[in-house]
């Protein structure tokens, strides 16, 4: 029987990392979070493939086909859903990452959650961070909202975030969250709002968004402030297109009331570098 889980080195290497999922589906609206994640590895000082997940038993194929392409050398080539797992080492962060690159499986959605556990346990994760997009009723003029919750109540309290109150059906980020949960790691839900008037990909904005966020609680940096242009220049096609629906238009003023008029309660960002260091200091000893 083929290895699910296969390890690509002995023994991972990084110190008190943080680990960081993303998987394309219905948690990644617009392709926000996986694009997310994908930036952080194109613009780090250095990335070592840790383990990959075999899809085989994990993927009906009618539904998610794998694709056949051409490579440089002419020879055909198969893709299959993949879902990797890099040490991801980025310049002046006091933490590397361990990040969960794929796709959110159709079958066994469990025994998925359990080798993600088991990839935090090897790496001696002291925290782990599922980025997600979802639509919502957001309006595209404003800084899309992120919401970050975590059942951890002393995670929820030093960080600003919201407990989680969802009742009704989950995904694989669900399953995984409770089971990380049970293993006794802590882990943070980060998610931003996309616009439902908009989901498509990309979407520089909420993707911006995220990566802000997560660079505010975690202070490894992101270099999010190189998707401003592109952000801008999306706002930009959506400001045009709105501006041709009389109707549309007077939706999205009434979102922007609703979002002006909320509170924004978030910690200060040196409050929370220091809560963080505090809370990730040696937390396997």
């Amino acid at each position: 029987m083929a290895v699910e889980l296969e390890w690509l080195v002995d023994q991972p290497t990084q110190r008190n990392p943080v680990m960081v999922v993303a998987l394309e589906g219905l948690f990644d609206a617009a392709d926000a979070a996986t694009t997310a994640v994908r930036l952080m590895k194109e613009s780090a000082n250095g990335v070592e493939p840790l383990a990959r997940i075999d899809p085989e038993g994990f993927f009906n194929f009618q539904d998610r086909r794998p694709e056949v392409r051409l490579d440089d050398d002419g020879k055909r080539v198969i893709d299959w859903p993949r879902t990797v797992v890099d040490g991801v080492e980025r310049y002046g962060a006091k933490h590397p990452l361990v990040v969960v690159d794929g796709v959110e499986p159709h079958l066994r959605w469990r025994t998925f959650a359990d080798h993600l556990v088991e990839v935090a346990t090897e790496s001696r994760a002291g925290l782990v961070v599922t980025l997600g997009a979802m639509v919502g009723l957001a309006p595209h003029t404003r800084p899309l909202g992120v919401v970050g919750s975590s059942t951890n109540a002393e995670l929820a309290r030093m960080f600003g975030l919201g407990r989680p109150t969802y009742e009704g059906p989950t995904g694989l980020v669900g399953a995984l969250h409770d089971a990380l949960d049970q293993a006794g790691i802590p882990v943070i839900s980060l998610r931003v709002s996309v616009p439902h008037y908009v989901p498509g990909p990309p979407n520089p904005e909420a993707t911006r968004s995220l990566l802000k966020r997560f660079e505010l609680i975690t202070g490894i940096i992101t270099d999010h402030a190189e998707l401003d242009e592109a952000a801008a220049a999306w706002r930009e096609r959506v400001d045009t297109a709105v501006a041709g629906d009389d109707d549309l238009k007077n939706y999205v003023a009434q979102l922007e009331r609703q979002i002006d008029e909320a509170d924004d309660l978030l910690p200060t960002g040196d409050d929370l570098a220091t809560q963080f260091e505090a809370f990730l200091r040696d937390p396997w000893k």
